[in-house]
């Protein structure tokens, strides 16, 4: 595979370990440009100290240059509510792409093998990741290339044997408490006694998952036209047209899945039922409607009230609004832009989240109605009242932002001055 070129700047994520150190060696004998990034996560005491130091006299042999971070990766971990490994992969990653766009390079090289590749495979079956878990690992992914997979690890240290030149091993690899190094030391010896050609049955088995995969996510993607709409705000699944497919479990595992719901089964049972019901996963919440399936981004739950005097143009946050005036009172009317009687408003106008117990006189009506009655009469969904902001003059409603605005403040025949607001989109 034509991966890279002697012409593109690279960049070599390196621990020390014969894997990525065997590819140091394989790009500095073939003349290729790179640099070392290392990462010192500071979990192995005196250990990751040490690899350091390897990798830097190795970056000094190869005459390398040699870039460094050092992380505090348990507290990130806990802060983040995440597991340590999966906070020095956030870590990493994150700043191998800073290190990419600041020296100008192409491509960041990872060296995973063959056998990680195998060991991947039999943990996201153990998690259910799904048919896209059981793919393998692809050699490159955005700008990050791994030149490695076709390789094993008993090739790599026997190069390195070779070559006469030393790695770091890392401790932990013989600690069984992590799933990964369960299934190098246990499963996969046991499953090559029972068949010592299986590396490379299960590689050409995840050869044929791909082109089944890609199959499958026609069909998704040729459905999803049908079923789904998505736009900036939420993700919204046509809750009668889901049911009425043949294997809708499927499908809509496949819809959710991305959004980190796992929960396929529920969702559907409760899509027979009564709606309102809310599921969540990490980043998004999935709300069961009358007639739809609707998925959000959580959001800070946000009280704050923002002051926006009579000269204040525009505001982009929590909401994206522009402000101007006119004398002329001809105007013409659009969804998201509202027309009030300047003179009418007492400055400074205030914008917050909607309240229990608030009410205001909708435009064209005499009576006052309560918020919760304009939300339930307009088949309001609970997402949307969460996310409803108004616009206050004192303590009286002025506009429910995106929807209509209060009777007493419109224009009339006797408005000198007209103040114009406008929602540019929604969050």
């Amino acid at each position: 595979l034509n991966l890279f070129s002697k012409e593109d700047k690279l960049i070599l994520a390196i621990s020390g370990g014969a894997d990525s150190v065997a590819l140091a060696r394989l790009l500095h004998e073939n003349g290729f440009n790179f640099v070392f990034a290392h990462c010192n996560f500071n979990l192995r005491d005196k250990e990751s100290d040490q690899d350091e130091l390897f990798v830097k006299n190795l970056s000094k042999k190869l005459e390398v240059k040699f870039f460094k971070k050092s992380f505090n990766t348990e507290n990130y971990a806990k802060e983040n509510k995440i597991s340590v490994q999966m906070a020095a992969r956030e870590l990493r990653y994150s700043w191998f792409e800073e290190l990419r766009l600041e020296i100008q390079a192409q491509y960041i090289l990872v060296a995973h093998h063959r056998d990680d590749d195998l060991e991947t495979f039999f943990i996201n079956l153990t998690r259910g990741t799904g048919i896209k878990g059981l793919l393998g690992i692809k050699p490159v992914v955005g700008k990050v290339v791994r030149p490695l997979l076709i390789y094993s690890r008993t090739q790599i240290e026997d190069y390195l044997f070779n070559l006469n030149q030393e790695f770091r091993t890392d401790s932990t690899n013989s600690s069984e408490k992590y799933l990964r190094n369960n299934i190098r030391h246990n499963l996969i010896p046991l499953i090559k006694e029972m068949n010592p050609s299986f590396e490379n049955t299960l590689k050409n088995e995840m050869i044929f998952l791909n082109d089944v995969y890609t199959v499958f996510r026609e069909t998704i993607e040729n459905i999803k036209d049908d079923v789904v709409i998505a736009n900036e705000d939420v993700f919204e699944i046509n809750k009668s047209k889901l049911l009425s497919l043949k294997n809708n479990k499927i499908f809509l595992r496949e819809l959710i899945h991305p959004f980190g719901f796992s929960q396929s089964h529920k969702i559907l049972e409760s899509c027979n039922s009564s709606s309102g019901k809310i599921f969540h996963s990490n980043s998004h919440r999935l709300l069961i409607d009358r007639d739809k399936i609707i998925i959000s981004k959580k959001h800070k739950k946000d009280n704050m009230v923002v002051e926006l005097d009579e000269d204040v143009e525009n505001i982009t946050y929590p909401i994206s609004l522009k402000f101007r005036q006119t004398t002329q009172i001809k105007y013409n009317k659009t969804k998201n832009t509202v027309f009030l009687d300047k003179d009418k408003l007492t400055f400074p106008l205030k914008l917050r989240k909607w309240e229990e117990g608030d009410f205001f006189y909708p435009l064209g009506m005499n009576g006052r109605k309560k918020l919760s009655d304009f939300f339930i009469d307009n088949k309001f969904n609970r997402f949307e009242k969460e996310e409803c902001y108004i616009l206050c003059s004192g303590s009286d409603i002025v506009w429910i932002v995106g929807h209509r605005i209060d009777d007493r403040f419109k224009v009339s025949d006797n408005t000198k001055k007209v103040y114009i607001a406008e929602l540019l989109n929604k969050r």
